[in-house]
């Protein structure tokens, strides 16, 4: 896997420190970027975005910024969980785009763009804005059950959930192998919008379902982990890989 390097996409709420049992695998393999977006991880001061393509213009100039620094589009393998599927996927169409593409694209727990649902979440009370995300099970307990913590990322939360709102659900075609995890209890991902994800990328492309639901796969690194290090180094080959 020589060159290889990953990106990591957060899920609502979270940042830098969303994936450490991934992040730990993957470093002996390669570089991990892994992506800042405004309200957290040193940028406290700046509100997060609530729009999706304002999210994803922030999160593309920093990928850009690696790019520049000569790190191979083509060795890049894109990871999201969620919400951060939407994010690496987009970040994958914006590479095809500019003519270069990624080597793989890796995503988990969130329906193909065009068959996401329309949920409004982030209009919600805080009360039931925090019970919605505690239902989901992407935000650790210990956070939403401390109030000063919960206070100061709500704004964050919600801003999130509008931005995954805002996502345009425009059907994309992607140049590169797309390797789905799924849940089979997972209410916001069901295996039926999952089982599309594979026809949105070229041949070899795979899907995966797993037993549990959204917080289930989540708690799965080790299985996300292998996904992404097969994507790296056989794309065709990653069912029996994992």
């Amino acid at each position: 896997m020589t060159g290889s390097w990953f990106a990591l996409y957060p899920p609502v709420g979270s940042g830098r420190g969303a994936y450490p049992r991934m992040v730990r695998g993957l470093r002996g393999h390669g570089h991990c970027h892994l992506p800042a977006p405004a309200g957290r991880d040193g940028r406290f001061g700046e509100p997060a975005a609530a729009r999706f393509t304002e999210l994803a213009d922030d999160l593309w100039g920093q990928l850009e910024k690696e790019l520049g620094d000569g790190r191979a589009p083509d060795e890049l393998v894109l990871f999201g969980f969620s919400m951060g599927a939407l994010l690496a996927t987009e970040m994958a169409v914006r590479l095809q785009r500019r003519g270069t593409g990624a080597r793989a694209l890796v995503v988990a727990g969130c329906p193909p763009p065009h068959l996401l649902a329309g949920r409004a979440v982030h209009t919600l009370p805080d009360a039931e804005l925090v019970a919605a995300l505690a239902a989901q099970g992407t935000v650790p307990p210990f956070v939403l059950d401390d109030p000063e913590l919960r206070a100061m990322l709500l704004p964050v939360w919600r801003a999130d959930c509008a931005a995954v709102a805002t996502h345009p659900r425009r059907p994309v075609v992607l140049d590169c192998p797309v390797h789905a995890l799924g849940g089979t209890e997972d209410s916001l991902a069901r295996e039926a919008d999952m089982a599309a994800w594979p026809r949105l990328g070229r041949p070899g492309s795979s899907l995966r379902m797993v037993p549990g639901g959204h917080a289930a796969l989540l708690d799965r690194q080790d299985l996300m982990l292998a996904a992404v290090l097969a994507a790296a180094d056989h794309p065709a080959e990653v069912r029996a890989r994992w």
